[in-house]
Parts: structure tokens; C-alpha cells; sequence
């Protein structure tokens, strides 16, 4: 069942999966708003977005690991596109980005229909202090993917 996310229930173990960096992440919860999955009482999925001035930032999805790959983060992902469509006009854009090599966030984004708009070159590398592995792989670049709101409705 999704649900508004409460400032006093942060699913941090979910949060900091998909962003480790504790500071990073409290700057954006303090500007976003977020939404979670819960199955009894358990949190098992989360999803942030960030208004902007012409568009919206999905700034961290997580799922748990038990939980991957039975659609919960597709259902955030709709939920939080449901929230966005009632608060802005057609032309605004919904972003996301995430790590080049996480292969299950990338396949998941475009079957919601976000394409790839760009990449940076070691983003990860220069913007977080410890080196971030996924998949056993370190984590280097970061792809932007979007998609307009035009596009939902």
C-alpha cells in the first residue's frame, strides 16, 4: 500500500541504499516530498521528488532487497507521477539520474518511458567521498534520464 511519507518514519536503511551519503540525502528530504510502499506495517519501498522551477527530480527510489522485482518501484514511480501531474502544467519534465551500471534502476526508468538526455563522466568519483559499488562494479558515471509530463497524460 502506498502511503505519504512521514517525517518521523524515514525508511533510512532504504534511503541510504540508494544514496549513501547521509547529508546529501537530508537536503533533499527537506525540499522533496516522498512516498512509500508499506506490505503490514513493513516499509519496503520509497520514492523523493523535488519541484524545480520547470521541472521534477526523482531524487531517490529504493527498494528492499527481498522485495526487488516484484514492482514495487514501478507503482512508486506511478504514484509520484499521479502527485506531479495534479500540481503542474503539460510541458514540465520529470528527471531522474542514476549510476550508469545499475541495470535493473535503467531497464525499470524506461519501461516508464524516460530516455536517457545525458551522462557525466565520473560524477560519482568527484561528488561522494567513499567509491560506491554496484554490482561489483565501481560506480563512475551518473545518466540522466527524462520524460515530460505531456507524455502521462
Amino acid at each position: 500500500m502506498i502511503e505519504q511519507l512521514k517525517p518521523n518514519e524515514l525508511p533510512w536503511d532504504l534511503l541510504l541504499d540508494a544514496d549513501p551519503e547521509k547529508e546529501k540525502v537530508l537536503a533533499y528530504l527537506e525540499q522533496g516530498e516522498g512516498i512509500v510502499w508499506k506490505d503490514n506495517g513493513e516499509t519496503l519501498g520509497v520514492l523523493i521528488f523535488v519541484a524545480t522551477k520547470n521541472e521534477f527530480e526523482i531524487m531517490n527510489v529504493a527498494v528492499a532487497p527481498q522485495s526487488q522485482g516484484k514492482g514495487i518501484g514501478g507503482l512508486l514511480l506511478e504514484a509520484a507521477f499521479r502527485q506531479i501531474i495534479e500540481e503542474v502544467d503539460s510541458q514540465t519534465q520529470i528527471i531522474i539520474r542514476t549510476g550508469s551500471i545499475t541495470s535493473a534502476a535503467l531497464h525499470l526508468y524506461q519501461k516508464k518511458g524516460f530516455s536517457e538526455i545525458s551522462r557525466e563522466k565520473d560524477y560519482f568519483i568527484k561528488n561522494y567521498a567513499e567509491p560506491i559499488y554496484e554490482e561489483g562494479i565501481r560506480l563512475r558515471d551518473q545518466v540522466t534520464l527524462a520524460r515530460t509530463i505531456q507524455s502521462l497524460r
